[in-house]
């Protein structure tokens, strides 16, 4: 007499089955239809004197439901992702071009041209000075900009010498310091730049920015497209 199976857990009688080599799918990657063939077996070959528990078979079907919809929301939220990132890198793309408002001491002063920029005071100040330094750390202009409440300030720097000559194009460096309770401290400045390139850093990764000043920023680091 052959004794019939009395397991109430359809995986079971998976796990019972002798390993076998195939080029498909692995036993670990059971899906929703081996789940159903495996049930209904199970229903068949069930012992009469000791049937299956409707509320075990419910649950059973439950927990794969469960599984099945974590895998079909991760399926969902990758591609979510995907389209996330390539509409960042259409957004970021059309910044070509365009002068953003970037964090960073370094300008580049065309011919002609004039440099724009921002501090963010975390206090207030009786006198905030911006200075502009040439790329060999000599001092070209002074811009006293007096007393700020705490806050963004904007300053521009109209291309021009301390002796009232228009200072060559090329590299400047700008340098901020505010008086806070009697003592000078440094301030970090945003500078604007033109967008050169855009670097795309694959899936997940953040969009950095090429500018004109010869510095690279991620996106999230700019403060203002102008």
């Amino acid at each position: 007499m052959i004794e019939q199976a009395s397991t109430n857990d359809p995986l079971a009688a998976l796990r019972a089955q002798p390993e076998k080599k195939t080029k498909g799918r692995g036993r670990a990657q059971m899906g929703q239809a081996d789940f159903i063939k495996l049930m209904v077996a199970q229903m068949k070959n069930q012992d009469p004197t000791k049937p299956m528990d409707p509320n075990a078979f419910m649950g059973q079907l439950a927990q794969f439901s469960t599984v099945n919809g974590i895998e079909e929301l991760k399926k969902s939220v990758d591609a979510m992702v995907s389209r996330m990132a390539m509409d960042q890198s259409v957004k970021a793309a059309n910044l070509v071009g365009h002068e953003v408002m970037a964090p960073g001491n370094d300008a580049q002063l065309a011919a002609g041209g004039k440099v724009t920029g921002k501090v963010k005071l975390d206090s207030s100040t009786t006198d905030l000075t911006i200075r502009i330094y040439s790329n060999k750390g000599a001092l070209v202009r002074t811009l006293p900009m007096g007393m700020y409440s705490s806050g963004p300030v904007s300053f521009t720097w109209d291309g021009f010498r301390e002796d009232g000559k228009a200072a060559p194009p090329g590299s400047y460096r700008v340098v901020a310091e505010a008086l806070v309770n009697d003592k000078t401290v440094r301030v970090p400045v945003q500078i604007s730049s033109r967008v050169q390139s855009v670097n795309l850093n694959g899936q997940g990764g953040e969009l950095t920015l090429n500018l004109a000043n010869g510095h690279s920023v991620p996106l999230s680091a700019v403060d203002e497209i102008l």
